[in-house]
């Protein structure tokens, strides 16, 4: 039977947010899939931690799963809190970072390319 999502048992209940550890100035990164055209992660930025500005070939949605933190895509900064998301367009220049008074920021990154 083949698998598709890595790194999570069948039939068991999850919480995103606790499959990755966060540290101060760190960015941990979870991967679920890796395909040519889907990409699943999930980011933990500690405090003062960021990713810095790139961009991706692919339409991206990016959830917040727990804390908060800001993103920026195109030179135009968003708050982003835990429950919140927003889709970033295939190749804009985007970053993220944890909120100023926040420990922490974890995301749910999703990228669809073309195939």
């Amino acid at each position: 039977m083949n698998k598709y999502i890595n790194n999570l048992e069948t039939k068991k209940v999850v919480a995103l947010k606790d499959l990755i550890s966060s540290k101060e100035n760190n960015l941990n990164v979870f991967s679920l899939v890796e395909r040519n055209s889907l990409m699943i992660k999930i980011l933990s930025l500690g405090k003062d931690s960021q990713v810095p500005t790139h961009s991706g070939n692919g339409d991206t949605l990016v959830s917040a799963i727990e804390g908060e933190g800001y993103i920026t895509i195109d030179n135009e900064t968003f708050e982003l809190k835990s429950g919140e998301s927003i889709l970033i367009p295939a190749n804009a220049p985007h970053s993220l970072k944890t909120k100023e008074n926040a420990n922490i920021f974890k995301v749910l990154v999703i990228q669809v390319r073309a195939e």
